[in-house]
Formats: C-alpha cells, sequence, structure tokens
C-alpha cells in the first residue's frame, strides 16, 4: 500500500469515526474501523506529529 492510498484510507475512516461519536451510538464494528484508522495512521509519517500531540496533551494533565 502506498503512503497516498494509506493517506485516503485514514481520511475516510477519520470521517467515519466523527460520524460515528456524532450518533452517539458504536457498535463493534464501528469500534473495528476506528481501531483500523488508528493503526493505518500510525503507517504514516503523520502518526509521529500523533503521538507528539498526545503526549503533549498527557503531560499536561
Amino acid at each position: 500500500m502506498t503512503q497516498g492510498q494509506i493517506y485516503g484510507l485514514v481520511t475516510f475512516l477519520a470521517v467515519v469515526a466523527v460520524m460515528l461519536v456524532r450518533s452517539n451510538e458504536v457498535k463493534a464494528w464501528q469500534a473495528i474501523a476506528i481501531a483500523l484508522m488508528g493503526f493505518y495512521l500510525a503507517l504514516t509519517p503523520m502518526g509521529y506529529m500523533v503521538t507528539w500531540i498526545v503526549n503533549l496533551i498527557a503531560k499536561a494533565l
């Protein structure tokens, strides 16, 4: 899978995750979709930025 394909898949899964959270109903397959988004995001260079932001927030709390 190329980086472009991964970015497209992550974008699609992020939109699905936002829509699911807004609906206030999260089923098993929906949780799997959100987990897949996180997994594919970790395969991109953007994963380092997300890790940095999460660490920054965690240290602030």
